[in-house]
Order: structure tokens, then sequence, then C-alpha cells
């Protein structure tokens, strides 16, 4: 099964969280704020902090990849960061599927802009370095497989 998670903050709104609190605090809408957010829709919202978190951290270290050294030196933290999100996509996978007020409570939680953001700079950097062919740096194209292998449109 592919990834998930690479795949649903790629493409729908969903598992994606305002990251920016960064203190557990579930993120309401000013004129719901006092609706509380259900113990479901608060363990999506937690997770795709965590999510949102990873994905800041792959994007950030793509970004400072410009020859094969650094490509190189970022494997280790782009295998790290990859792993941490297949874990998340196991807890997500125990979760039970979200109900349409979940739904609801978790994109109320979103932050778009700050992902549509975070989204276009790994994408920038993502082509950048596949355009470069990993800038010849095996570690790091074997470091990326699963994200490679989650965006859209690749076979499972």
């Amino acid at each position: 099964m592919k990834a998930i998670l690479f795949t649903t903050l790629l493409t729908t709104p969903l598992v994606q969280a305002d990251i920016s609190l960064g203190n557990g605090t579930p993120v309401v809408p000013a004129a719901d704020a006092a609706a509380p957010v259900s113990q479901n829709a608060q363990a999506y919202i937690d997770i795709n902090r965590e999510i949102i978190a990873l994905f800041k951290a792959l994007a950030d270290t793509l970004s400072g990849v410009t020859d094969q050294a650094s490509a190189d030196a970022a494997a280790p933290k782009i295998q790290e960061l990859t792993t941490r999100m297949e874990a998340l996509q196991s807890r997500t996978d125990t979760l039970p599927p979200p109900n349409a007020a979940t739904e609801q409570q978790v994109k109320a939680a979103v932050n778009v802009q700050e992902v549509q953001q975070l989204v276009s700079a790994f994408l920038q950097s993502f082509i950048r370095i596949g355009m470069n062919n990993g800038y010849n740096s095996q570690p790091l194209l074997d470091a990326l497989a699963p994200v490679m292998n989650a965006l859209p449109g690749q076979m499972e």
C-alpha cells in the first residue's frame, strides 16, 4: 500500500493541519471555539500536525541539497524522516475512518496557505533534485524512494 501520508499531503486537505501552534491545542475557527473537538478528530489533528512538521523538515532538508556532497549528507536525515512518516501511517491506520463531523473538524484545523507553501517548497526542491539525477547520490535516491513511490500516479 502506498504511504497515504505523502499523497494526502499533496492531494487533499483532510489530513493537513496548522503546525504554527505546535502545542497540541486544537485549532478551531473563532465561531466554533465553544464546540468541542471529538476525540477521533483530535487524534487526526495531532497526527496531521506531526505529518506537517515532518514534511516541513523534509522540505527544509531537500532545499539544502545542491551537490553530491550535500545530497550524500542529507540522505540519513531523509531516511529518518521517511521512517517516521511510515510510523505515523501505521498509527493512522489504527484510527477509525473519519465520519463527516470528524472531517469537518479536521478541515477546520487546516491552515491551507501554510500547507500550500510547504507543498510548493517541497515540490520545487524535489523536482530540482530529480532534474539533476539526485546529484549522483545513490544514498539520496534510496532515501527518497518511499516518497517517489507514494506520489500520485505511481504504481503500487
